[in-house]
């Protein structure tokens, strides 16, 4: 059985912490409740989970999302990242716009087995530097709390995983470029989700026959493209109502829907209420 190894509450009053392992050991299968980014500063080790293993070495970076360990370590150093996405104040909207990020935190994890982890991401010397000094930089924020600190170690962390995602749309071979077709797609609808969007374009933009990306978007999201695109939009719709007094109609139209009664059935579809009724609540519990 996995152990879980560190907790929400080791956190504190924010969401993000820099783990520095100078010296990794073997350590068994552990699990975490949040989000973790290794990054593998120096030496070598075999990563596994209850499924695979891998090799790992200095440049390696990836995101872990179950339960793993590591064994035959050989001066292994690494920093994990813990962070807990849902509570850093970090604009997701527009990280997901990259398609990198797409490939890299959402994509390669699930594709992780069948490509052997030949997806991963293995950076530069140059760019494992520049990663390095971005990681120390919060580190030592993190550490000294000065005033703004969470201002400054949020910003630092944007830089991070943006570079990371620039990083890994450079990555070159069939694996990478089999990701990044389905994580540009995905890019476009969150960028374009309020304009028509058809299945030819996507496929076209995927390099892929509308069949193969129907299959591999759906592996990759648990959706459709068309049934990810109205999620998103609904998603979308919530922040409107949230935020502005514009009417219903208003919305669903600003929100890629050219019916209101459509996107009024969709909306309870997916949240289980009306429009007005999210937005009566919403003012409710303000």
């Amino acid at each position: 059985m996995a152990k879980n190894r560190t907790t929400h509450a080791a956190f504190g009053k924010f969401p993000l912490i820099i783990n520095r392992q100078p010296s990794q050991g073997s350590i068994d299968l552990h699990s975490h409740a949040f989000t973790e980014l290794v990054v593998i500063l120096g030496g070598n080790a075999v990563h596994y989970s209850r499924a695979d293993s891998y090799d790992i070495m200095a440049g390696d970076c990836f995101v872990v999302e179950r339960a793993h360990g590591y064994k035959e370590s050989n001066k292994l150093s690494l920093v994990n990242i813990l962070f807990i996405p849902e509570q850093l104040p970090v604009p997701w909207n527009e990280a997901r716009k990259l398609p990198g990020y797409h490939a890299f935190f959402a994509l390669e994890p699930q594709y992780r087995k069948l490509h052997n982890f030949r997806s991963r991401l293995r950076l530069e010397p140059s760019g494992l530097a520049h990663v390095s000094e971005l990681i120390d930089t919060i580190e030592q924020e993190l550490h000294k709390k000065n005033a703004g600190y969470e201002i400054m170690a949020t910003g630092l962390f944007m830089q991070l995983i943006s570079f990371i995602s620039r990083a890994y749309s450079r990555m070159q071979g069939t694996e990478y470029a089999d990701l990044m077709g389905l994580s540009e797609v995905i890019s476009h609808i969150e960028r374009n989700f309020a304009d028509e969007i058809r299945m030819a374009d996507l496929a076209a933009m995927a390099a892929m026959s509308e069949s193969r990306l129907l299959r591999a978007f759906r592996r990759a999201t648990g959706h459709a493209p068309i049934d990810y695109l109205i999620h998103l939009r609904i998603r979308q719709a919530c922040g409107l109502l949230r935020q502005k007094e514009s009417t219903i109609t208003a919305i669903a139209y600003q929100t890629g829907f050219n019916d209101s009664n459509y996107f009024t059935r969709q909306f309870r579809r997916i949240m289980g209420m009306s429009p007005r009724q999210f937005r009566k609540g919403r003012r409710l519990s303000s």
